[in-house]
């Protein structure tokens, strides 16, 4: 089986040799544009593919100028059979703390100007939640044996950006019942289903969201976010392919 792993916040710091071994570099052509690299981790077991969004050896685009077309196309050629990612968020929710993990179920889709679909014929994307539970229950375990603090629900809005947002909008948001905020799963979660590819994904507390600093002032962008992301990512793969082992 393979996987596709889409690296979000400080992915662009990491040292991949660091977490696995490193195959082949690919940049894939698809009708949308050319695709984010993909780098092959591990070759010799079942395959899995990562991609920073935002660039490699820095941030070079912002969530409101990925191409999200491109890359879930990409994975799709890549012959994806799930995607998971992981995400910076704001917290917006109380008791959520800066370095604390969140396993959402939900999406609150505030984005207004994103290419959100591949206008394939006859494709409708299904209704429900837009994550795979198996997918989800795997990022929890893989959070619970590392020893991370993981919140085992919440819903996710994401903003167009690249602003950040105000306060106004995210106490409406809290109303609203979103737990975190960020500016990333919208439109790849829903170009997946599109394609039909489980999808699950991995948010990881950097900041408190606009309107909540007083609750907790610290702010954390740095390459622990990444690596724990990978490290979270890469071990429910890894322990999928175990459970598949005859």
């Amino acid at each position: 089986m393979t996987l596709v792993i889409f690296g979000g916040t400080a992915a662009y710091h990491l040292k991949l040799e660091e977490f696995a071994t490193v195959g082949e570099r690919r940049v894939v052509e698809t009708p949308f544009g050319d695709s984010a690299a993909f780098v092959r981790l591990n070759p010799d077991a079942e395959a899995i593919w990562f991609s920073s969004r935002h660039g490699e050896g820095g941030l070079q685009r912002s969530a409101a100028f990925v191409n999200h077309r491109a890359n879930v196309w990409a994975a799709r050629d890549l012959g994806a059979a799930v995607i998971l990612s992981w995400n910076g968020v704001g917290a917006i929710a109380p008791g959520l703390a800066v370095g604390q993990a969140v396993v959402p179920d939900d999406v609150l889709d505030m984005t207004r100007a994103r290419l959100a679909t591949f206008a394939l014929p006859d494709v409708r994307v299904p209704s429900g939640s837009p994550f795979d539970a198996a997918w989800r229950a795997r990022l929890i375990d893989a959070c619970d044996a590392l020893q991370i603090p993981c919140a085992t629900h919440g819903t996710y809005v994401c903003t167009e950006g690249p602003r950040l947002e105000t306060a106004a909008e995210i106490a409406m948001y809290g109303w609203g019942g979103s737990a975190v905020v960020g500016m990333t799963l919208a439109p790849e979660v829903w170009l997946a289903a599109e394609l039909e590819i489980p999808y699950a994904s991995l948010c990881i507390v950097t900041n408190m969201a606009t309107g909540r600093w007083h609750l907790d002032p610290r702010r954390d962008f740095g390459p622990g976010i990444g690596a724990m992301g990978l490290r979270v990512t890469l071990a429910a793969a890894q322990a999928n392919a175990s459970s598949q082992t005859p």
